[in-house]
């Protein structure tokens, strides 16, 4: 019998004797120190500043839906700050407790430029593979700009000054050297897959049944494909895998004798002290992700944009994307990336891909690495769950 030392285990964990005593890790405050330049106290703070704002945030979302312009969490002032151009709903912005901030453009006006420019209304519940009609690296709707956030290569700048010219200001350009990549190593003839290929997401259950299930990235596998954990111990099956629109896929667990699994995440993958969450979010630009990978291990960034339809190197694209600005490199696809509110982990997505460069030795790297804003995606764990969750009566624990 034997039993995991993490739950992120599928892809990437350590059996241990059944006997082994567990230790949670008690503070992860030093992660974020170390990639976001805050003191402990500063991050205590935030966490809690975040947990008041996402609360407020789901509340004046099903209050005022599309009378809302976008919203994102302000870290020096720890305030929601939400978009209108209805100046009678000021004072309801103020008294959920957030700052209201007047913009130009409504959501109607910004999702139909977004659609215009290629990007689908797509929908978490009903799955259909959608092929996309954008030019760009990536499209997004962000709150910051109030403008439909175009993301070209140089070779897409013409394509991006005619977005200008047509639309103005409801779009805004941004422009990188080479399209990003799913994060994800080459698997070339005689290379193995599960070997450390890709990292492990999330531990899923039925509480009905008692089946046991892991969420990962869509482009790691196949369904049908079979999944082993650290030293080839069989994990089990692919009972589906979407790749592109989407990016996830659902592992059955076959081998629970051997695979022990539960609310947690390595903190050191593989083989490094555990530490829980509990639920999920669908945070707002602005506030603090981190994620666990097999490559980068732990690191942490801010939320940069949601909902983006990104494209990759390959040609495939992927709607609604979460962009953060945690490292992020090849092997760390399928990771678990988690908010952090008040104190507590919780699930935001699975890794997907990154803007790469490549070092002195060819190797492809997270921008950090040369002085840059690290530019990586995940698969909201939001979307996944609307769709798994009824279909499979899967639960975050």
């Amino acid at each position: 019998m034997s039993t995991i030392v993490v739950s992120t285990l599928a892809l990437s964990a350590t059996p241990a004797l059944a006997q082994e005593k567990r230790s949670e890790v008690a503070d992860m405050t030093a992660a974020i120190s170390r990639d976001l330049g805050l003191s402990p106290e500063q991050v205590k703070l935030t966490a809690e500043q975040q947990a008041r704002a996402i609360a407020i945030d789901e509340r004046l979302q099903k209050e005022l839906g599309d009378q809302i312009a976008g919203t994102y969490f302000d870290a020096k002032s720890g305030q929601l700050i939400v978009n209108l151009t209805d100046r009678s709903l000021l004072e309801t912005v103020k008294g959920a407790g957030a700052t209201p901030r007047l913009v130009q453009n409504n959501l109607k006006q910004l999702g139909l430029a977004l659609n215009a420019l290629g990007g689908p209304d797509t929908s978490p519940e009903k799955r259909e593979v959608i092929k996309s009609q954008s030019q760009f690296a990536a499209l997004s709707i962000d709150p910051i700009s109030n403008t439909v956030k175009i993301t070209a290569t140089k070779e897409q700048a013409g394509a991006a000054r005619e977005a200008i010219a047509k639309y103005g200001d409801l779009v805004s350009v941004e422009t990188i050297d080479e399209l990003p990549e799913p994060t994800v190593n080459f698997l070339d003839g005689g290379d193995g897959y599960n070997g450390n290929n890709c990292s492990a997401g999330f531990n899923l259950r039925n509480p009905s049944t008692g089946a046991k299930f892991l969420l990962t990235a869509g482009h790691c596998l196949s369904k049908g494909d079979w999944v082993t954990g650290q030293g080839g111990v069989f994990f089990g099956t692919t009972l589906e895998s979407w790749f592109p629109s989407y990016d996830d896929a659902l592992v059955r667990n076959q081998n629970t004798g051997y695979w022990i699994q539960g609310p947690w995440f390595d903190s050191n993958p593989s083989n490094g002290a555990f530490h829980s969450f509990s639920g999920m979010t669908d945070s707002p630009v602005g506030t603090i992700v981190c994620k666990a990978g097999i490559k980068t291990k732990f690191t942490c960034g801010f939320i940069t944009a949601k909902n983006e339809d990104v494209t990759y190197s390959t040609g495939e694209t992927i709607f609604d994307m979460t962009r953060h600005s945690a490292c992020v490199e090849p092997g760390d696809s399928g990771g678990s990336v988690l908010s952090y509110i008040g104190g507590r982990f919780r699930a935001e997505g699975v890794t997907s891909g990154a803007r790469l460069r490549r070092d002195g030795d060819g190797i492809r790297r997270c921008l950090s690495k040369f002085g840059e804003q690290n530019v990586s995606w995940a698969f909201p764990v939001v979307d996944s769950m609307a769709y798994y969750g009824p279909k499979y009566g899967a639960t975050l624990w």
